[in-house]
């Protein structure tokens, strides 16, 4: 009987193997569950990306193709109220009703740097008749459309040369861009963060803008200022 009670025990022995053998499997449950977290985690940062560019882009491309035609006058000489270098894009659209009161807004975007990430940032302020330029914006009317390790680059296209080099500066004040350019470069590799944002401006904004009764705009249908009498006698014409 005594026998019997002894066999039926663990050793010393078989307590620690088993303690081992658990202390294995534990580990190997850790390992596993923390490469899953990493997964995880970087698969939902992967889509939280994702879905900023995308709504960077809608907001992007609604800006610009709702683009206004405007025209200011300094010193005798006109320009279209346009501003385009690498780092910042200015100009006059028209926004929807919703989710904001309708008409026409000046936006402007820049590129401000916050610790290590940096910040497209997409300023809005309301557009009154003979602004020169931007206004500035409140803090409300401040919003990081894009926010990460990244590098933004602004360039421009004529539209009647399709197939020409992207411009970094847009120095024709006298007429449009055909076409907008938003390249975003991780700074980590130096490849892109996404596919490029092209913007094309529509091609009607100018004849909708004339249809306001806005001395402002440029009635010249083919994209191109021209002086006063010109825009006048082009207008003449065209209603013959």
């Amino acid at each position: 009987m005594a026998s019997l009670r002894r066999d039926s025990g663990f050793t010393l022995i078989e307590l620690l193997v088993s303690l081992t053998i658990l202390t294995a499997v534990l580990a190997i449950l850790s390992s596993t569950l923390r490469t899953l977290s990493q997964h995880w985690s970087a698969n939902a940062n992967r889509l939280e990306r994702i879905e900023m560019v995308a709504r960077a882009f809608d907001i992007f491309q609604r800006d610009v193709s709702g683009l206004r035609r405007l025209i200011v006058t300094s010193n005798e000489k006109q320009r279209f109220l346009f501003t385009g270098t690498q780092n910042r894009l200015s100009f006059v659209t028209i926004e929807p009703p919703y989710p904001t009161v309708p008409g026409p807004y000046f936006i402007d975007y820049s590129i401000d740097t916050n610790g290590q990430s940096v910040d497209l940032v997409r300023a809005r302020a309301p557009y009154v008749t003979n602004m020169q330029a931007f206004p500035g914006a409140s803090p409300a009317n401040r919003v990081p459309l894009l926010q990460g390790p990244f590098k933004y680059q602004f360039s421009y296209a004529q539209k009647d040369k399709p197939n020409a080099a992207w411009t970094p500066i847009w120095r024709q004040q006298n007429k449009l861009p055909g076409a907008i350019r938003l390249e975003i470069i991780d700074l980590a590799n130096g490849g892109y963060a996404s596919q490029p944002f092209v913007a094309a401006l529509r091609t009607d904004a100018e004849i909708s803008c004339l249809g306001e009764g806005s001395s402002e705009c440029s009635p010249k249908t083919d994209g191109e200022l021209t002086r006063v009498g010109e825009q006048n006698a082009a207008l003449g014409t065209a209603g013959k």
